[in-house]
């Protein structure tokens, strides 16, 4: 593949993040620093390299793939642990490292959008790995990378609004049980959607079509309630 190719097949790739974050910005009406913006989305990309070590690690004490796919329990362990919290954790580490004791933090909604942000940084990668291993041509990867834009990386943004909402109320309510409770619901609603789209792949019914649909629903309707509450919280957060 040469350079102008390699270039276009990038920007595929990338182009549905860009997407969603240009609509999650401008849900704040107090713009943050494009340095900052910047920063987040690369340190999110960057943390697929630990997610991945630490998956592989996990996913060792697991039985083989055919096992796991015969056994719910099994698959739905897999999923929620191995996939869920961890991307889910890697994906808040920079903002427990670099946002949430900065000047940057000053205000609800921006515990939401830089998750966001560092969530999309983590999708864009995954989303570039799969342009570049699963299609053949321009046609194909700009199929999927829409469709990616409305499953996939799309999950990745809700997953991270969900925490960050979580986040945000427990520092209100001065309970961190509740960050907690937050963190693992979205790591299972994660975990959910993966196996809904495992299931899709030997779909017996309309159900294993519906599901993962009803799951991006559902979290659709989550962020659009916790962005309007968000919004009405005062201003400063600290």
């Amino acid at each position: 593949m040469d350079l102008i190719n390699l270039i276009i097949y990038f920007a595929i790739g990338v182009a549905p993040c860009i997407i969603w974050l240009l609509f999650y910005l401008k849900q704040d009406v107090h713009p943050e620093s494009n340095k900052k913006i910047i920063e987040i989305f690369f340190l999110g990309a960057f943390m697929v390299i630990p997610a991945l070590l630490l998956e592989e690690f996990l996913g060792s004490f697991f039985p083989q793939e055919n096992i796991i796919y015969q056994n719910f329990l099994l698959l739905l362990l897999y999923y929620f642990i191995v996939i869920g919290v961890v991307e889910e954790f890697f994906k808040y580490l920079p903002i427990k490292l670099r946002i949430i004791n900065s000047s940057h933090f000053d205000e609800p909604i921006d515990a939401m959008l830089y998750l966001v942000i560092a969530g999309l940084g983590f999708a864009a990668v995954e989303n570039i790995a799969v342009i570049f291993s699963f299609t053949e041509n321009f046609a194909e990867a700009t199929f999927l990378s829409f469709v990616r834009l409305l499953t996939a990386v799309f999950l990745h943004t809700l997953s991270s609004a969900i925490i960050g909402y979580f986040f945000v109320f427990s520092l209100f309510k001065k309970n961190k049980k509740i960050f907690y409770i937050g963190f693992l619901f979205s790591s299972l609603l994660h975990g959910l959607y993966d196996i809904s789209m495992v299931k899709l792949e030997k779909a017996e019914s309309i159900f294993h079509f519906l599901l993962p649909i009803g799951i991006i629903f559902l979290m659709t309707m989550l962020v659009y309630f916790f962005l309007l509450k968000v919004k009405k919280m005062p201003r400063k957060c600290k």
